[in-house]
Protein backbone atom coordinates (compact mmCIF):
# COMPACT_ATOMS: atom_id res chain seq x y z
CA UNK A 1 0.00 0.00 0.00
CA UNK A 2 1.31 3.70 -0.79
CA UNK A 3 -0.51 6.57 0.32
CA UNK A 4 -0.73 9.71 -1.69
CA UNK A 5 0.18 12.23 1.02
CA UNK A 6 3.52 11.77 2.81
CA UNK A 7 2.87 11.85 6.30
CA UNK A 8 5.11 14.58 8.52
CA UNK A 9 7.21 12.54 10.64
CA UNK A 10 9.48 15.23 12.49
CA UNK A 11 7.11 14.87 15.84
CA UNK A 12 9.31 11.72 16.48
CA UNK A 13 12.76 13.25 16.40
CA UNK A 14 11.67 15.33 18.91
CA UNK A 15 10.91 12.35 21.31
CA UNK A 16 14.14 11.10 20.29
CA UNK A 17 15.88 14.27 21.45
CA UNK A 18 14.11 13.35 24.66
CA UNK A 19 15.10 10.16 24.74
CA UNK A 20 18.92 10.80 23.76
CA UNK A 21 18.92 13.66 26.16
CA UNK A 22 17.22 12.09 29.45
CA UNK A 23 18.41 8.13 29.25
CA UNK A 24 22.11 9.47 28.62
CA UNK A 25 21.72 11.76 31.89
CA UNK A 26 21.06 8.67 34.20
CA UNK A 27 24.55 7.24 34.42
CA UNK A 28 25.48 10.63 35.91
CA UNK A 29 22.68 11.33 37.94
CA UNK A 30 22.88 7.98 39.79
CA UNK A 31 26.67 8.76 40.62
CA UNK A 32 26.40 11.91 41.90
CA UNK A 33 23.09 10.98 44.06
CA UNK A 34 25.25 8.10 45.97
CA UNK A 35 25.06 8.53 49.63
CA UNK A 36 22.09 10.78 49.68
CA UNK A 37 19.14 9.28 49.80
CA UNK A 38 17.18 12.58 49.65
CA UNK A 39 18.53 13.51 46.19
CA UNK A 40 18.28 9.93 45.30
CA UNK A 41 14.07 10.12 46.09
CA UNK A 42 14.52 13.03 43.26
CA UNK A 43 16.62 11.02 40.85
CA UNK A 44 14.67 8.07 41.45
CA UNK A 45 11.53 9.87 40.37
CA UNK A 46 12.69 11.27 37.54
CA UNK A 47 14.51 8.08 36.30
CA UNK A 48 10.97 6.25 36.51
CA UNK A 49 9.39 8.49 34.53
CA UNK A 50 11.94 8.76 31.62
CA UNK A 51 12.38 4.62 31.58
CA UNK A 52 8.69 4.65 31.50
CA UNK A 53 8.47 6.85 28.84
CA UNK A 54 11.34 5.27 26.78
CA UNK A 55 8.96 1.85 27.29
CA UNK A 56 5.97 3.82 26.10
CA UNK A 57 7.34 4.39 23.35
CA UNK A 58 8.81 1.20 22.17
CA UNK A 59 5.57 -0.14 22.53
CA UNK A 60 3.63 2.29 20.68
CA UNK A 61 6.11 1.29 17.85
CA UNK A 62 5.54 -2.53 18.73
CA UNK A 63 1.99 -2.73 18.48
CA UNK A 64 1.19 0.78 16.29
CA UNK A 65 4.04 0.71 13.91
CA UNK A 66 5.33 -2.51 13.15
CA UNK A 67 2.67 -4.46 12.08
CA UNK A 68 1.03 -1.95 10.50
CA UNK A 69 4.63 -1.51 8.52
CA UNK A 70 5.87 -5.14 7.78
CA UNK A 71 3.09 -6.16 5.20
CA UNK A 72 4.10 -2.87 3.27
CA UNK A 73 7.70 -2.83 3.14
CA UNK A 74 8.45 -6.72 2.75
CA UNK A 75 11.76 -6.35 1.27
CA UNK A 76 13.10 -4.18 4.48
CA UNK A 77 11.87 -7.12 7.00
CA UNK A 78 15.42 -7.59 7.84
CA UNK A 79 15.15 -4.13 9.57
CA UNK A 80 12.12 -4.30 11.00
CA UNK A 81 13.57 -7.49 13.01
CA UNK A 82 16.37 -5.81 14.22
CA UNK A 83 14.86 -2.96 15.37
CA UNK A 84 12.28 -5.06 17.33
CA UNK A 85 15.19 -7.01 18.68
CA UNK A 86 16.72 -3.98 19.97
CA UNK A 87 13.23 -3.09 21.40
CA UNK A 88 13.56 -6.49 22.99
CA UNK A 89 16.85 -5.77 24.75
CA UNK A 90 16.54 -2.54 25.87
CA UNK A 91 13.44 -3.44 27.69
CA UNK A 92 15.50 -5.89 29.37
CA UNK A 93 17.81 -3.55 30.38
CA UNK A 94 14.63 -1.05 31.27
CA UNK A 95 13.33 -3.71 33.41
CA UNK A 96 17.04 -4.39 35.34
CA UNK A 97 17.39 -0.61 36.53
CA UNK A 98 13.49 -0.22 37.57
CA UNK A 99 13.88 -3.48 40.01
CA UNK A 100 16.87 -2.09 41.59
CA UNK A 101 15.19 1.79 41.83
CA UNK A 102 13.22 1.07 44.76
CA UNK A 103 16.48 -0.33 46.98
CA UNK A 104 18.52 2.56 45.64
CA UNK A 105 15.82 5.26 46.51
CA UNK A 106 16.01 4.65 49.92
CA UNK A 107 19.36 3.87 50.41
CA UNK A 108 21.37 5.87 47.68
CA UNK A 109 23.88 2.76 48.16
CA UNK A 110 26.76 3.96 45.80
CA UNK A 111 27.60 0.64 44.50
CA UNK A 112 24.02 -0.12 43.51
CA UNK A 113 23.83 3.53 41.60
CA UNK A 114 27.02 2.12 39.78
CA UNK A 115 25.49 -0.99 38.58
CA UNK A 116 22.69 1.03 37.47
CA UNK A 117 24.96 3.59 35.75
CA UNK A 118 26.83 0.97 34.06
CA UNK A 119 24.10 -0.94 32.53
CA UNK A 120 22.19 2.08 31.42
CA UNK A 121 25.31 3.44 29.47
CA UNK A 122 25.58 -0.08 27.49
CA UNK A 123 22.07 0.18 26.88
CA UNK A 124 22.31 3.95 25.65
CA UNK A 125 24.79 2.57 22.56
CA UNK A 126 22.31 0.21 21.86
CA UNK A 127 19.25 2.59 22.04
CA UNK A 128 21.68 5.56 19.88
CA UNK A 129 22.66 3.29 16.95
CA UNK A 130 18.66 2.37 17.13
CA UNK A 131 17.07 6.10 16.99
CA UNK A 132 19.75 6.58 14.38
CA UNK A 133 18.51 3.95 12.08
CA UNK A 134 14.96 4.44 12.79
CA UNK A 135 15.30 7.92 11.47
CA UNK A 136 17.50 7.50 8.49
CA UNK A 137 15.34 4.33 7.22
CA UNK A 138 12.21 3.78 8.88
CA UNK A 139 10.45 7.24 9.29
CA UNK A 140 11.24 7.67 5.27
CA UNK A 141 9.07 4.39 5.03
CA UNK A 142 6.91 5.67 6.96
CA UNK A 143 5.97 8.53 5.75
CA UNK A 144 5.61 7.17 2.29
CA UNK A 145 3.42 4.05 3.78
CA UNK A 146 1.20 5.33 6.78
CA UNK A 147 -2.11 7.38 6.30
CA UNK A 148 -2.13 10.16 8.84
CA UNK A 149 -4.36 8.42 10.80
CA UNK A 150 -2.59 5.06 11.72
CA UNK A 151 0.57 7.76 12.14
CA UNK A 152 -1.60 10.20 14.73
CA UNK A 153 -2.42 6.83 16.59
CA UNK A 154 1.37 6.31 17.77
CA UNK A 155 0.82 9.81 19.36
CA UNK A 156 -2.21 9.61 20.86
CA UNK A 157 -0.45 6.50 22.69
CA UNK A 158 2.35 8.25 24.00
CA UNK A 159 -0.09 10.83 25.76
CA UNK A 160 -2.15 8.73 26.33
CA UNK A 161 0.17 6.83 29.03
CA UNK A 162 1.52 9.63 30.51
CA UNK A 163 -0.69 10.38 34.11
CA UNK A 164 -2.60 14.32 33.29
CA UNK A 165 -0.73 15.28 36.26
CA UNK A 166 2.40 15.15 34.51
CA UNK A 167 1.70 16.24 30.95
CA UNK A 168 2.59 19.23 31.13
CA UNK A 169 5.92 18.21 32.49
CA UNK A 170 6.35 16.02 29.25
CA UNK A 171 5.66 18.47 27.23
CA UNK A 172 8.35 20.99 28.88
CA UNK A 173 10.98 17.83 27.73
CA UNK A 174 9.73 17.68 24.73
CA UNK A 175 9.59 21.63 23.92
CA UNK A 176 12.94 21.73 25.93
CA UNK A 177 15.30 22.20 22.80
CA UNK A 178 12.97 22.86 19.99
CA UNK A 179 13.52 25.50 17.77
CA UNK A 180 10.64 28.24 17.20
CA UNK A 181 9.23 26.80 14.45
CA UNK A 182 9.14 23.36 15.69
CA UNK A 183 7.79 24.54 19.11
CA UNK A 184 4.84 25.90 17.11
CA UNK A 185 4.54 23.12 14.64
CA UNK A 186 3.85 20.63 18.36
CA UNK A 187 1.84 23.13 20.26
CA UNK A 188 -0.53 23.08 16.76
CA UNK A 189 -1.05 19.58 18.29
CA UNK A 190 -2.27 20.15 21.69
CA UNK A 191 -5.51 21.17 22.49
CA UNK A 192 -6.19 25.04 23.49
CA UNK A 193 -6.43 24.36 26.57
CA UNK A 194 -3.95 22.56 27.55
CA UNK A 195 -1.76 24.88 25.28
CA UNK A 196 -2.86 27.69 27.51
CA UNK A 197 -2.14 25.89 31.10
CA UNK A 198 0.75 25.05 29.62
CA UNK A 199 2.12 28.43 29.17
CA UNK A 200 0.45 29.26 32.33
CA UNK A 201 1.52 27.02 34.69
CA UNK A 202 3.42 23.87 32.74
CA UNK A 203 5.99 25.58 31.46
CA UNK A 204 7.25 27.51 34.87
CA UNK A 205 6.55 23.59 36.55
CA UNK A 206 8.95 22.08 33.88
CA UNK A 207 11.29 24.65 34.50
CA UNK A 208 11.53 24.06 38.31
CA UNK A 209 11.88 20.06 37.66
CA UNK A 210 14.54 20.00 35.22
CA UNK A 211 16.32 22.83 37.70
CA UNK A 212 16.24 20.65 40.59
CA UNK A 213 16.89 17.02 38.12
CA UNK A 214 19.71 19.27 37.03
CA UNK A 215 21.31 20.46 40.09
Amino acid sequence: MTVQHRVDTHDMLLIHRVIRREIGRLPGLFRHAGGSPARARVVAAHAREMLEFLHTHHSGEDQLLWPVLRPRVRLDDALIDRMEAQHAELAVAIEDVQQQLPGWERTADRAVGERMAERLESAHQVLLAHLAEEEERILPLVAEHFTQHEWDALGRHGMGAVPGRRRMVILGHILDETDPAERASFLRQVPPPARVAYRLIGRRQYAREAATIRT
